[in-house]
């Protein structure tokens, strides 16, 4: 069952999530499907308390939820990386502010067909030779990335453009986001990467650490070598800072002017924060410390507007 039917049945015996093409919700959220998960078990606990309250959710990726609040068709926007000084001027062009939290630790992994006992650990030279944006149009096989390796094709699967997961990843893998080869095989959801992983002999992919948490017995997990030697994903490696850059902090930021406007964004974000220890666990990523949320209630209390995070 997708998440977003998991939510529509959670909520199914209260009011139903309304479209944008309708009258304007109580509440309005956009963004990443990585940070899904969180907002649905937020969600589902709020309306206890608010059965009446009506809600939109698109998890149609980072880079759509970003569109959203720019143009103030969102309250709340999800995002599995950090606000670019584009879409950050994209706001301030039309006269929105926001408020940003991040949420939880996560981490782009790398996962291989478990029958590819060969393959266990990858360098970022090696993501890089794989990936970058001069191997467009390539084939690869894997004894050319390691020569003890057999002479399978490698097989890429991974998350579509308007993925903050894909912008992460290619950032992290050649230097700069998006600059990354085409020619692989994108999917919207992240579960999709992992079944097609599972199923192709040779191949490799990228996901977010919670989903492999979620689907560990399907495909196997890479050790990654960001030149300190190969170090397995994990709550200890991600936190300490061991994993390297693909480690990543989860954000949710908010519409300052809603915020201010109208009571259920108000009283939902400030739920969400007071929450948000147990909704990350529940949602199988890595939460935060307490002062860290108690330091974001505050934040938001107070109304710092603006990036801490965007280069």
């Amino acid at each position: 069952m997708s998440r977003i039917a998991r939510l529509l049945l959670a909520l199914c015996c209260c009011t139903p999530l309304t479209s944008y093409a309708q009258a304007v919700p109580d509440l309005r959220i956009a963004g990443s499907d990585t940070v899904e998960p969180i907002m649905e078990a937020a969600l589902g606990q709020f309306r206890k308390s608010s059965p009446t309250a009506t809600i939109a959710l698109e998890a149609k990726g980072t880079s759509t939820g970003f569109s959203a609040l720019c143009e103030n068709r969102a309250d709340i926007a999800m995002a599995s990386r950090a606000i670019t000084a584009k879409e950050l001027q994209a706001c301030k062009s039309r006269g929105v502010s926001f408020v940003e939290l991040p949420v939880a630790w996560d981490a782009v992994v790398l996962v291989a067909n478990r029958n590819d006992g060969w393959l266990r650990d990858i360098s970022i030279t090696e993501l890089r030779l794989l990936w970058g944006p001069e191997s467009m149009g390539k084939k690869i096989n894997w004894n050319q990335v390691r020569t003890n390796y057999p002479a399978t094709p490698v097989t890429l699967f991974g998350l579509d453009q308007k993925s903050g997961t894909f912008d992460f990843f290619s950032g992290a893998v050649t230097g700069t986001p998006k600059m990354m080869r085409a020619d692989y095989q994108e999917t919207a959801e992240h579960a999709v990467v992992v079944d097609r992983v599972s199923k192709t002999p040779g191949s490799i992919g990228f996901v977010s650490m919670a989903t492999y948490a979620d689907q560990s017995g399907k495909v196997a997990v890479l050790a990654l070598d960001d030149g300190s030697g190969p170090v397995i994903p994990s709550t200890q490696t991600v936190v300490s800072g061991q994993y390297g850059k693909m480690s990543r902090l989860l954000f949710v930021y908010v519409n300052k002017a809603a915020y201010d406007s109208r009571p259920m964004v108000r009283e939902f974000a400030s739920f969400m924060l007071e929450g948000a220890s147990r909704f990350a666990t529940y949602a199988r990523f890595v939460p935060l410390t307490t002062k860290d949320y108690q330091d974001q209630t505050l934040r938001l209390k107070r109304g710092d507007l603006g990036s801490a995070y965007t280069k």
